[in-house]
This record gives structure tokens, sequence and C-alpha cells, in this order.
């Protein structure tokens, strides 16, 4: 390849120039600021962009937006490059030159921006080593990746180190110290942070953005329990918050980001914006319109939200006041939930999505200082796990706030004051807390709900209806009555809302059935359930699928998406005897041969699988999710299903089992992109398996 030196080199010259000229006639353009982080125990530094007439008026305040970077990015710029420093002069990419860009902004708009370092402590001068990890071998963010086994996961805490940002900065200069007049945005590996770190902080932030964020699967979490959080999943924790998502049509993990949009779009419609920017590559394209959409948020009222959730990987946490506290065998994934002004939601998970619910954990919840001293609150407590409702009385201390001391299982609970209104609480709940349907076209379908009265009064005259925005919806039934319910009572609404899928859209789509709950003709309150719709899965012979039982197979057709090719591998996995058979007490991982894959050449291969009708057997279960590299993927991760047998199989029996299978192509000849756009899509499979004693 022929390489113009003398052209690259007038080129940078040239961009220094420029920058330098920018910089000289625009003088108050940026700072470079040092404080020293509690959270790191160490001196950090970020960048400030100060408006035009900051230094002049010396009476006004501003909103502040922080940006976070790239993988290849520093505090100083977002280059992808080497070199930590946005004038060195081999530093020639300048698409975009964000200097310039945030510059032009905030000279133009009052708002300061704040470009932080996402690079852990050991990458400072001085700190060239830290437990033998050598300067520049780190992530940033301080994350190991899923698939990985050997973690360099170092346990800095970036919840905590935002604050200690936020409060120097706020120290300092002239913000407007309120979470209306806060936002994050960020690129890439900063912005799937940045959707994670406002989920973390939503009493200090009221809105968020990414451009094209990373998609594999963070490990997070305090040193040696990290758990997988995957950016799909994000939305857990940003609810109370406005969203937006920038993907570039050339964005070469483009598939993730319209994945996101879909999840997002439906989890939130109403708080989510979507913007598709005309841009070849991978990056953050159309800043001033990101921007404008903080702005835009900054001019209307964000008060707390009265209703929340959240997602912590660490088991000690602060929401909006709430100290929360969990111990358990497992390190575990703490999702948490404000359903009402006085119901709350809260339990423990081994993984997400849909993993088991941690039925040992003990879990410590401290409330703000809602309440009076001495005042009675009588909780009325749904175990998820046990489906039985019990109460028990706290006196509330002399801070005014309530201490609630729980049992393993996952939670929801009616506070109730006595001394207040009594009144009826009534709450929709799916049974085993799951959050994702897959509904085949063309087959009838029903939802196991219970209905829950959390509060003190009798409800009387309740109604509960069922929509979907999908017209591809059609329900057999969709509203039914509740005479009566007293307190502390539950109906079984099981198999009441019948309803089957007309047609599926694609693979990736995502959509809701909504139900909301009436009583005496007035909404008290909503439940979401989110489906993927899937085409009829035809069945497959059992000589098609590999079970790996702590077994090791050689010479499987397995394709590569890198160079779109199939080559004969050996693959391992699962526990057991390794016969290939499932048997009870024992763990599998799955391999199924798709006759065509996503590519054009992954012809009769066999692919990893996800089991999706794992309810429809008492004794089978999903272990763990089992992550795996996508080659030639910039790090992204395809997730597995370890099945678990228990010993509670009555006898040797067939089952009739469904599978997710995911099948991977590189399109090098994307006409919108630069680069190769790494696409997935998913097949859905049946397969009758004999389960043994």
């Amino acid at each position: 390849m022929f390489i113009n030196v003398n052209a690259m080199v007038r080129n940078s010259v040239l961009s220094a120039v420029f920058v330098f000229l920018y910089l000289f006639c625009n003088a108050q353009a940026f700072k470079d600021v040092a404080f020293y982080s509690d959270a790191f125990q160490t001196k950090r530094w970020y960048r400030i962009y100060l408006p035009k007439n900051y230094v002049q008026d010396t009476d006004k305040r501003y909103p502040v937006i922080y940006y976070f970077h790239g993988y290849g990015g520093r505090y100083k710029w977002d280059e992808y490059s080497v070199e930590d420093d946005a004038f060195y002069p081999e530093n020639g990419r300048q698409s975009p030159p964000y200097i310039m860009e945030w510059s032009d902004y905030v000279h133009q708009h009052d708002v300061i921006i704040v470009t932080w370092d996402g690079y852990e402590p050991n990458n400072h001068a001085g700190k060239n080593f830290r437990d033998s990890l050598t300067y520049g071998r780190a992530r940033p963010y301080d994350y190991d990746v899923a698939h990985e086994t050997k973690s360099h996961h170092w346990g800095w805490d970036y919840r905590k180190y935002f604050r200690d940002l936020v409060k120097d900065v706020d120290s300092h200069f002239r913000t407007i110290p309120d979470r209306q007049y806060r936002a994050i945005t960020g690129l890439s590996m900063g912005g799937q942070t940045a959707y994670y770190i406002a989920g973390q902080s939503k009493d200090l932030v009221s809105s968020v953005s990414a451009f094209d964020p990373a998609d594999n699967i963070a490990m997070m979490g305090p040193k040696g329990r990290q758990v997988a959080l995957p950016v799909l999943e994000m939305f857990r924790s940003l609810k109370g918050l406005n969203i937006r998502l920038t993907m570039t049509d050339g964005d070469w993990l483009k598939y993730n980001d319209w994945k996101m949009n879909r999840k997002f779009q439906t989890a939130f419609a109403e708080k989510f914006s979507f913007h598709m920017a005309d841009y070849p590559n991978h990056w953050a394209a159309d800043i001033p319109e990101q921007l404008d959409f903080h702005m835009k948020h900054f001019e209307l009222a964000a008060p707390t939200p009265l209703e929340w959730n959240h997602i912590s990987p660490f088991p000690s946490f602060t929401v909006f006041d709430y100290e929360v506290a969990v111990e358990s065998s497992q390190p575990p994934i703490v999702l948490m939930e404000k359903l009402a002004s006085e119901v709350l939601k809260i339990r423990s998970k081994t993984f997400i999505p849909d993993g088991p619910i941690i039925i040992d954990d003990k879990v410590a919840i401290t409330s703000p200082e809602d309440y009076n001293a001495q005042d009675i609150i009588e909780v009325i407590d749904y175990n998820i796990s046990s489906e039985k409702i019990s109460t028990k009385r706290q006196v509330v201390s002399g801070k005014g706030r309530l201490r609630l001391d729980l049992d393993g299982g996952g939670h929801i609970l009616g506070l109730n004051n006595r001394g207040a209104d009594k009144k009826a609480k009534l709450q929709l709940v799916n049974n085993h807390d799951q959050t994702y349907f897959y509904f085949e076209e063309g087959v009838q379908n029903n939802f196991d709900l219970k209905l829950l009265n959390l509060g003190l009064k009798t409800a009387k005259d309740v109604v509960i209806q069922a929509s979907s925005k999908d017209e591809n919806i059609e329900f057999t039934k969709k509203e039914v009555s509740v005479k009566t319910l007293k307190s502390k009572g539950i109906v079984d609404l099981n198999n009441v809302f019948e309803f089957s899928l007309r047609s599926y859209v694609d693979t990736t789509y995502m959509s809701s059935i909504d139900f909301t709950i009436l009583m005496k003709g007035e909404e008290i309150g909503q439940h979401k359930i989110f489906f993927h719709p899937t085409p009829r899965s035809p069945y497959v012979s059992e000589s098609d699928v590999l079970i790996l039982d702590g077994r090791t197979v050689e010479e499987v057709p397995i394709y590569i998406q890198g160079p779109n090719e199939i080559r004969y591998k050996t693959i391992t996995g699962g526990r057991g005897n390794g016969n290939g058979v499932l048997e009870a007490g024992e763990e599998a991982l799955i391999y199924i041969k798709l006759p065509q894959g996503m590519g054009p050449n992954d012809v009769n291969t066999y692919h990893r699988s996800q089991l999706l009708n794992v309810r429809d057997y008492p004794y089978l279960g999903i272990k763990s999710l089992d992550y795996a590299e996508k080659l030639s993927q910039a790090g992204a991760t395809s997730v597995a299903t370890v099945i678990s047998l228990g010993k509670n199989i009555s006898k040797d029996q067939v089952v009739d089992l469904w599978f997710k299978v995911e099948s991977l192509y590189n399109d090098k000849a994307d006409p919108t992109s630069n680069a190769t756009i790494y696409a997935q899509k998913d097949d859905y499979r049946k397969v009758k398996l004999s389960v043994e004693k």
C-alpha cells in the first residue's frame, strides 16, 4: 500500500495550525483541571469548556453536559489513537475535531461541557504498574468483558468517581447544581458507560444520550465479584430519565443499535428519542443535535420521578436516598423498582435477563426521611419465589427513616402508614418475574398473572385491560373484571388473557403487551410485558443436536464470520458424564446444526443456542449464561444458555424444547459504511430430546 508521507505531514501541520488559530480566537475555549478523587484515591483530570461570556457575566450560572470518550480516547480528545495529546502532529484524524465542536457549541449556547477521563488510575504517570498490570494494558471504565476468563478488573467504582467529578465541577465553576440541569453523553464504550452511570446517578442527572454505544457485555461490580451487565439491559435502570440514542448508518455495530432502539422504544417510548446520523463509520456524528436534546430538557421540569427502576452490579448502593445492602453467597445483580409512591419491588438475580432469583440473600433497605418519627408502617410483603403474602408492623426511627430487613426470594412491598388514609394498592405480577416472552406465529398464547392487593383497604370494581401497539397481536379476551379483592388478597389470572400473533416482523423486532388496572373506572396502575415475535419454528432431528454435558467433540464444522469460512473445531462445555445424553443432575450446553446461517458460506454448521421454554418443565433450569466472543466483532459477545437438570425427574421421558440460535456475518459490501458491518440474526428451532432419570 502506497502512503504519501509528505501529504500526511502537511495535513497534520495544517490541522495543528488550524487548532491553534481557533483556540487563539476563542481564548476561553477550555481549561484542563486537576482534582483529587476520593473514590480513586489519586489525582484525576478533566477538560471544561466554558460559555462565551462566562468570565464577563459573573452572576450567571449554567447547566452542564458531561461527555464520556470512547475506548481510544481520553478527556482531551476522542481520536482512537495511541497518542495522549490532541495537538500531537501525527494525530491526523480530524473527523470530527472534538475540541472545535465542543468549543463552538458553548460559544453559541449557555452551557458548560465537561469531558472526563475514563482511564483507570494505574494509567497515570508514576503509576505504571498496579498488581502486575502494566501501563496501557487496562481497558477504560474499569470493566472486563464477559467472555474473558482471566479478569484484569480492579474494582474501581466509576459510580462514585462521577460523583467526585460533579462535586469538583460544582465547587469551582458556576453551575446550576440540580439534577434538572445535568446530563451525560458518550461515544462507543463511553456511550455504554453513559447509560450505566446515568442509571446509577438518577439523583444527579435528568437526561442521558449515547453515540453508537459499544455492544460488548461488560463485567461490573466489586473486585472478585463481578457480574455480567449487557448494554441491552441498561433500560432497567433508566426509567425516570430522558434518553436519546444516536446511531450512524455506517456503524459497524449498527445491528446492536437497532436492537437497542427497539428495546428502549418499547420500554419507554415517551421518554426516548432516536436519531439516525448520516456518517459512514462508528463515531459521534451530529453532535450539535445531540446536545440540543439535552438543552431542550434543561428547560423542562425534572422533579424526582414518582416511579423509577434501578439495577446495580454492586450489592450496596443508594438510589434517591434509599440505602440498600444485599448479602448473598453468589455475586448478585440487584433489581429494584419503585412501582408507586408506596410500593417497592426488589430481587437479586444471578444473571439477566430472566436469570433465577437468589433465594438465600439477605436484603436491608433504609428509606429516605419520608415519615414522621414513631409512625407505624404495616408492610404487606409478597414473596415472588414462594408466591405468598405476609405482614409485619414496623416503627419509623427518630430520623423519619424506615428500615426493612428481608429474606431471599424477591419481594413486592406495600408500605402502609396506619395513621394515614387507608387505600387499596394493586399490582400485577407474572410468574417467575419473567421479563421477556417469545410468541410463535399463529400459536395461541396466554400469561400466568396474579393480581395483588398490597394495601389496607378492599379493592372494589376492578377492571384489567390488555392492549398492544403491535397490530399483529389478536386478543381473544382482553379484559377481566374483579368484583372485590381484600387487603392481602391474591387473584390468579392464569390463562385469562388469550391472544395469538398473526405474523412476525423480523427476529430482532420487539414490542409489548400493556396491562392497565382500573378501579371504579379510574386508572391506578400499569404493567408491561416485553415480547419477541418469532416465525413458526421447524423441528430438527436429534442427530443435528450436540449435547455437551462435560463432553468434548472434535472436528465440528463452525462458521467463522471474519473470513466467511467454515473451520473444523474442537468444542467442549457443560458438566456431567460426557455421554451426550441429558441426565438428571447434569449441566448441558447445546449446539444445533443450521442448514443455512446468515453468512452465504454458513452451510450445515453448528451454532450455540438459548433455551426459550425452560419453564415448561419443573426439573429444567438455566444454570448460567455461557459468553463467547463474536469473532472479528470488536469484542462483542454472543450468549448461550447452560441448561441444568434437577434430580426431581419422575421417570425417563422425552421433552419438547424450543431454542433460539444465533448466526453472524460480516457484510463488507454495506453501501453506507467505510467499515465492515457486523450483522446478526436469530433462527428458532425445536427438538424432541430424551431425558434420563
